[in-house]
């Protein structure tokens, strides 16, 4: 079960929104700023100043008075609104950490613990966290019908970012709406991660340490139907190999594809095919039968291809750390590797079809993980937006 709890955010005053979220008109209030120092920070360049530095934008952002904190508690109603018309619903609030902690919200990818301990000093400078974690629901209907029901109050702001996402908020505080959504989660088995895993592993220790908080706030998320999520794959860049590799893979991949030169470039068109252009040209990597295996981590073809082609004909081990490969989101432009290829960036590439909900869901229940790069998923939440104070 799950258990929701609503908490009073502090968030940007409506007239400035645009400018601590997306640090529009040149403003010097960006939210960025305050993250901005996390970003990068490895065991080898981290020091006390990257905290003090966030702490200090923060700061800055109290003093300028362009932040308000809610006079109580309540959930939010998010609505993000791609360029091309596709829309994201889904609610804002917080969760408890245990939730996390005993399984019942589910991750699909493994966390770097130096990065995790890293993200953990960044809470501990400033007291809080501006971006929530992505979570899919399986319980669709209940939800969708709540939002639209409280849709209709009053908005607390919408803006437009930098790259043409339009953004609306609605703060839901009544007791009895709330009560109705805390009662429908605890009917909810499971969540899942779509997006944020070290950020939710973060917080879960932050709130670990801190036993006297967690009783009061949590982990702040985005929760939204799974069925309205956009998944799209993280595609493979290789470089610095050999031609020779490459002809091996198109000669003895036959033993666990079909593999068919094709005339142009194409994307994947089902699970099992994994596209690929290589030095000699476009091609199409088709799955045989008979690779059904029991883990729903090895019936992915990320999985696939990591075993069956990377492993061997180009004697990659560990993606993680392979310097000769590159990930590449799965929106890329197939023009644009072609071009990379011609100006001698990179040698090839492997395009992938995307995962389903189903088979994130299936790996995460079953308690195994996903190779590294595996998803894309949207929306992506900007920061800033709404602050979970500690």
């Amino acid at each position: 079960m799950i258990h929701l709890k609503p908490f009073t955010a502090l968030r940007p005053v409506a007239a400035h929104v645009d400018q601590v979220v997306c640090g529009k008109h040149g403003s010097n209030l960006h939210f960025g700023n305050v993250i901005r120092s996390l970003v990068g920070i490895t065991l080898r360049n981290h020091s006390e100043e990257n905290y003090r530095e966030a702490l200090h934008y923060f700061n800055k952002l109290q003093t300028a008075r362009v932040l308000v904190r809610e006079s109580k508690e309540g959930v939010y109603i998010y609505k993000q609104t791609l360029p091309d018309g596709k829309e994201f619903h889904g609610i804002i609030a917080c969760l408890a950490y245990e939730d996390y902690v005993n399984g019942d919200i589910c991750k699909h990818e493994n966390t770097l613990t130096s990065k995790q301990n890293l993200m953990v000093k960044h809470i501990e400078a400033i007291q809080k966290v501006g971006e929530p974690v992505l979570l899919a629901n399986p319980n669709d209907e209940f939800m969708s019908d709540w939002i639209q029901q409280h849709e209709s109050a009053d908005i607390v702001f919408e803006f437009t970012d930098n790259h043409g996402k339009h953004h609306e908020i609605w703060f839901v505080s009544d007791s009895y709406s709330l009560e109705k959504l805390k009662i429908s989660f605890l009917k909810t088995p499971r969540l899942y991660i779509a997006d944020g895993h070290h950020r939710i592993a973060s917080v879960a220790s932050y709130l670990n340490l801190h036993s006297d908080k967690s009783e009061k706030s949590g982990i702040m998320a985005y929760i939204l139907p799974e069925s309205s999520l956009q998944i799209k794959p993280f595609h493979r860049i290789l470089k610095h190999t050999d031609r020779e590799e490459w002809l091996d893979m198109i000669h003895n991949a036959s033993a666990d594809f079909y593999v068919d030169l094709l005339s142009k470039s194409e994307r994947p068109e089902k699970k099992g095919d994994i596209v690929t252009l290589t030095p000699m040209g476009w091609y199409r990597l088709r799955l045989k039968p008979g690779h059904t295996r029991p883990n729903p981590s090895e019936n992915l073809d990320v999985y696939r291809l990591e075993e069956f082609v990377f492993k061997k004909f180009f004697h990659i081990k560990d993606s993680k750390n392979d310097s000769r490969l590159e990930f590449v989101r799965g929106d890329e432009d197939l023009k644009v590797l072609q071009q990379r290829q011609k100006r001698g960036e990179i040698d090839g590439a492997f395009i992938l079809y995307p995962n389903t909900i189903k088979e994130i869901k299936d790996v995460a229940d079953a308690g195994e993980t996903m190779p590294p790069k595996s998803t894309w998923i949207e929306p992506k939440i900007p920061a800033g937006m709404l602050i979970n104070v500690f």
